[in-house]
């Protein structure tokens, strides 16, 4: 499965048990809602702002957590500077084609893949 995690495009080839490897709480993937697992994201991303390439195996397991729970496949969460607390960090959730996410993933292994293109095929898009 493809999934947009801010400005990188994931394989999530994972289950619950992927999740719990990567140190997501057992209890939370049993448990956790939406609304919960946004909050997750949103802890995680004040604590580390670019997750997405800093840790992807925690990024892919949190983009798990939100994609078991919805039907999103694109996820944006930006904290603003100063953040001091985890609600604070903005986000937007989206379901695009897989084909949009195909021809990302390219670009992004290309290594032609910009915010702009980004914006552009997925939260413009989505927006209109």
């Amino acid at each position: 499965m493809l999934f947009l995690f801010n400005d990188r495009v994931l394989t999530i080839t994972g289950n619950a048990d992927f999740a719990i490897n990567a140190g997501i709480p057992s209890s939370a993937v049993a448990r956790y809602t939406l609304n919960d697992s946004i909050l997750a994201v949103q802890t995680a991303i004040m604590e580390k702002p670019n997750l997405a390439a800093e840790s992807s195996q925690k990024a892919a397991a949190l983009a798990w957590l939100i994609a078991s729970r919805s039907t999103a496949n694109a996820i944006l969460f930006i904290a603003p500077p100063k953040c001091k607390r985890p609600q604070e960090v903005g986000f937007r959730l989206a379901t695009v084609s897989l084909t949009t996410l195909g021809s990302l993933k390219a670009q992004q292994d290309a290594g032609r893949l910009t915010s702009g293109i980004i914006n552009t095929s997925v939260w413009q898009s989505v927006a209109a």
